[in-house]
């Protein structure tokens, strides 16, 4: 089936570089302010106005007016056209060559570097196994990948060395637990990198690691109601506990002990009672309760013991509440 082109009133040119190399990278957004610039820019549209007939944020249109200024679609008047040279490729190693040391990363993540998309299009060009890692990441993630996407994944391919495979297992388990950001995965991408983690094999090992601690993570944070990321201070004394091998239930029933005692969760205190029972075997649940049984709660009277009124012992509660807030931030 052939078709007619209908130009109504007027027409306006569009660079072909658009049609022949960006189609597949630039994203929706970026493709509808290059189209209304070009429409308009004999009227010297700004990009407010080109945000408010798009109906997106101004912030929006100015990043994808500097997608294609990179592109080099467009330029700055008076300005010379930019170019970045890219870290220069490396090969993956051999099947069966020896996995080489770790090196130093000199470049800490990819937001240090300013990729051109026209880069990226090459890079694809002469690349078959880049371009299937892509149309790959594309499809796990259902939508097609943004400039910062691009850039990232082929940094991690080309400057740390990571071999394709590995960094769809990667991508895979991010998607896993929920987490759709590249950007996580180039975080973890280069702490294997660091580490030494370059073969399938290493890689399996650790994201098997991994998703044990996330699982457990997981499961605990509902436990304890957590309704935010735990500080550094609290995830140290959650790795303890899943490194001592506590059983889910007795952590629960040590929540609901600390809970019961001072009122809200300490994770100190909680650890004391952990300790405690551990100290004397008990690892149930059950075997906790039977300490508790044989263990005297309360005191003799002293001589000229006073009990506590009602508002001293709410005035009381509401001072370890606040105390344990405070030790909580600083854990």
């Amino acid at each position: 089936m052939s078709y007619l082109v209908n130009y109504g009133n007027s027409v306006f040119a569009v660079p072909g570089a658009v049609s022949d190399h960006f189609l597949r990278l630039a994203d929706e957004v970026q493709l509808k302010v290059l189209l209304c610039y070009l429409r308009h820019m004999q009227e010297e549209i700004t990009a407010a106005q080109i945000a408010a007939f798009l109906h997106i944020e101004e912030a929006q249109t100015e990043e994808a007016m500097q997608f294609w200024t990179q592109a080099d679609v467009l330029r700055i008047q008076g300005a010379a056209p930019g170019h970045f040279s890219f870290a220069v490729p490396q090969a993956a190693p051999a099947a069966n060559a020896p996995a080489p040391p770790p090196k130093a990363v000199t470049q800490r993540s990819s937001k240090e570097i300013k990729l051109d998309p026209s880069e990226i299009t090459s890079a694809l060009e002469n690349s078959q196994t880049l371009a299937e890692l892509f149309a790959l990441a594309e499809k796990r993630l259902g939508r097609p990948l943004n400039h910062m996407e691009q850039r990232s994944l082929l940094w991690i391919c080309q400057y740390l060395g990571m071999p394709c495979e590995l960094i769809l297992m990667l991508l895979e388990y991010c998607i896993s637990i929920g987490k759709y950001s590249i950007s996580y995965a180039e975080s973890i991408a280069i702490r294997w990198e660091s580490e030494g983690i370059l073969t399938l094999e290493q890689a399996e090992e650790e994201l098997g690691r991994m998703k044990q601690k996330h699982g457990y993570m997981e499961e605990l944070r509902s436990v304890l109601e957590l309704k935010r990321k735990p500080t550094t201070g609290q995830q140290a004394f959650i790795d303890d506990w899943q490194t001592a091998g506590y059983s889910m239930e007795l952590l629960k029933y040590a929540y609901e002990i600390t809970v019961e005692n001072i009122g809200n969760l300490n994770f100190k205190y909680m650890n004391k009672i952990l300790k405690s029972w551990a100290a004397q075997g008990a690892a149930t649940p059950e075997q906790a309760k039977a300490l508790r049984k044989n263990t005297p709660r309360s005191r003799k009277k002293r001589k000229g013991y006073t009990p506590m009124t009602e508002q001293e012992i709410a005035e009381m509660n509401d001072y370890l509440s606040l105390v344990n807030r405070f030790e909580e931030d600083d854990t």
